[in-house]
């Protein structure tokens, strides 16, 4: 019984066993369809962009210690 513990998986959509439903497969958007990884879901961007306030040059750090 031991040996067949450490086999199982943990379900990662609820607190239990893997009961092996595959609702973890499913798209989020579309319940019908099996997630193919598109990043729909999750609102990925084709690019990103950073705002950067100030540059800290080398006299600037020499400045502050």
């Amino acid at each position: 019984m031991a040996e067949e513990k450490k086999y199982r998986q943990e379900c990662v959509l609820y607190d239990r066993e893997c009961i092996g439903c595959m609702e973890c497969e499913m798209c989020d958007l579309d319940p019908n369809k099996v997630c193919d990884n598109c990043g729909k879901c999750l609102d990925i961007k084709e690019f990103a962009t950073i705002k950067i306030d100030g540059i800290i040059g080398l006299d600037d750090k020499k400045k502050r210690n």
